[in-house]
C-alpha cells in the first residue's frame, strides 16, 4: 500500500512538472548583436492600436528571455526588428440554434524580421500565426475588452514563439 502510494505520489509529479516548459536563465544572440531596437509594427489590420500590443509584447519579451539590450534608437541598435500585422480576422466557431454567434476565434498573421545595421536580413519568419477563442457576451465595451485581452494573449505568445525561434536559429 506505502509503495503504491509513492508510486502515484512520484508519477503526479513527474506529470505535472512537465505539463509545460520554459528557458531558463536569459539567452544570446549572435556575439556581434549586443543591442536591438523595436521599430513599431505596421498595422495592416483593421484593429486599432494592435500595432502597438504586439510591439510591446515583443519588447517585453526580448527584455524578459533574453541577454540583448532593447535601445529605442534604430541608428544606435546592432539590429532592428521590424513586424508587420498582415491580418487580424475574426471567425464565427459556435452559434446558438437561433444562429445567435457565442464563440469567435481570433487569428493574427506577422512577418516578422530583424536586420543587421546594414539592413542584411538576420533572421525572418513570415506568416507567422497564433490564434485564439473567446465567448463572445453581445455588449460592445464588453466584447472590445475581451477582444483586446484576446489579442494581448496573442501577442505575447506571438512576441514568445518568435525570440524562442530567433535564439534557436543562432
Amino acid at each position: 500500500m506505502k509503495i503504491n502510494s509513492i508510486l502515484i505520489l512520484s508519477a503526479l509529479t513527474i506529470i505535472l512538472s512537465s505539463c509545460g516548459y520554459t528557458l531558463q536563465g536569459r539567452a544570446n544572440l549572435p556575439s556581434n548583436i549586443k543591442s536591438v531596437s523595436v521599430s513599431i509594427f505596421k498595422n495592416r489590420s483593421s484593429i486599432v492600436s494592435a500595432e502597438m500590443l504586439f510591439t510591446n509584447a515583443l519588447i517585453k519579451e526580448l527584455m524578459r528571455s533574453s541577454n540583448v539590450k532593447v535601445i529605442t534608437d534604430n541608428n544606435s541598435a546592432d539590429a532592428v526588428i521590424y513586424g508587420t500585422i498582415a491580418s487580424i480576422s475574426f471567425d464565427a466557431l459556435a452559434r446558438t440554434s437561433g444562429d445567435i454567434v457565442y464563440k469567435r476565434g481570433i487569428n493574427a498573421v506577422l512577418d516578422i524580421e530583424i536586420k543587421s545595421r546594414t539592413g542584411d536580413i538576420i533572421f525572418s519568419l513570415n506568416k507567422f500565426t497564433e490564434s485564439e477563442s473567446y465567448d463572445v457576451i453581445h455588449q460592445n465595451s464588453i466584447d472590445e475588452t475581451v477582444i483586446k485581452s484576446t489579442l494581448e494573449r496573442i501577442a505575447y505568445r506571438i512576441a514568445r514563439r518568435f525570440v524562442s525561434q530567433m535564439i534557436d536559429n543562432f
